[in-house]
């Protein structure tokens, strides 16, 4: 199997209407279509209390072939962004990310990180915002073209997701699952500085944390970070999505199913057979075999 690329981050949210107005306002995503979750998606991501519950397409501008997925369902109380295991954040490729957070300074997206350079090049610029749902999203804007990076050109101006990041205890865990599962080249892991994860810890902020750049097929990268000792597995609500972002879907070619499939129902890839499986850190990966 190889994997790759991204095509839908999932997030739970208890006001999809609200969501409909902020993505379409402040990011130009555009509502592809709405729908219910059905028994076999739910039974797949071990959810069944959100069998039909409602659950809604958008994309980028100009885009049909990344989506946020967002399905109705309460957020735990307990969940706080970058404070447990599981996915932490979505990276968008943008345009520029100074006119993006202008955009954003007055909206409902909460500014938690400065647009700033990157501290091992001025080459990459990003901010970070924390959306109406807890959902926290990198804004990632290249000033010119890397050679150490496969990064896609932004068709727009906010554009679609090409990095997630997993948090967990271990970082060799974390690699060891994802090489022997779904045959993902190991990183060598590198000394970085992640101040939303301090943040929450009360840490310096100057901490540093083991952090890994996974690539996978088309254009995309899962960053792995090793957590401190004082986090621990997401609070699930028994039969519900994690709070924040609950599953990442990717395209998986030269494969054979893994386990009973399902139609995905993702705009432009309905009928390509799905499969989600829970990975070391209680991540949901949700598999579309081409």
């Amino acid at each position: 199997m190889q994997l790759g690329r991204i095509t839908a981050v999932t997030i739970s949210s208890p006001d999809l209407d609200r969501v409909i107005d902020i993505y379409s306002k402040y990011l130009n995503y555009h509502l592809v279509f709405s729908t219910r979750v059905n028994s076999h998606q739910a039974k797949s991501w071990n959810a069944p209390n959100v069998e039909n519950a409602e659950m809604i397409y958008m994309s980028p501008e100009g885009s049909n072939d990344f989506f946020f997925r967002f399905v109705e369902q309460t957020i735990d109380s307990s969940y706080v962004p970058f404070g447990s295991y599981g996915w932490n954040a979505a990276e968008l490729i943008v345009r520029d990310v100074d006119e993006s957070a202008k955009k954003l300074m007055d909206s409902p997206f909460q500014i938690i990180g400065e647009p700033a350079d990157l501290s091992f090049t001025d080459q990459i610029r990003a901010m970070q915002v924390m959306g109406p749902s807890k959902e926290v999203l990198y804004l990632t804007q290249f000033k010119s073209k890397l050679d150490e990076f496969d990064s896609p050109m932004p068709r727009c101006d906010i554009d679609q997701t090409f990095i997630v990041i997993l948090a967990g205890k271990d970082i060799d865990q974390m690699q060891s699952f994802l090489n022997e599962k779904l045959s993902i080249d190991k990183a060598p892991p590198m000394q970085s500085r992640i101040r939303a994860i301090s943040k929450v810890f009360n840490l310096p902020e100057e901490t540093q944390y083991k952090s890994a750049a996974l690539a996978i097929r088309g254009q995309s990268l899962i960053e792995l970070d090793e957590m401190p000792p004082e986090a621990g597995p997401r609070e699930l609500t028994p039969g519900c999505l994690p709070s924040g972002i609950s599953i990442v879907s990717f395209l998986a070619h030269e494969s054979n199913f893994l386990e009973e499939t399902y139609d995905s129902n993702i705009p432009s890839f309905e009928k390509v057979q799905a499969h989600t499986i829970k990975g070391t850190c209680g991540e949901l990966i949700e598999i579309l075999y081409t």
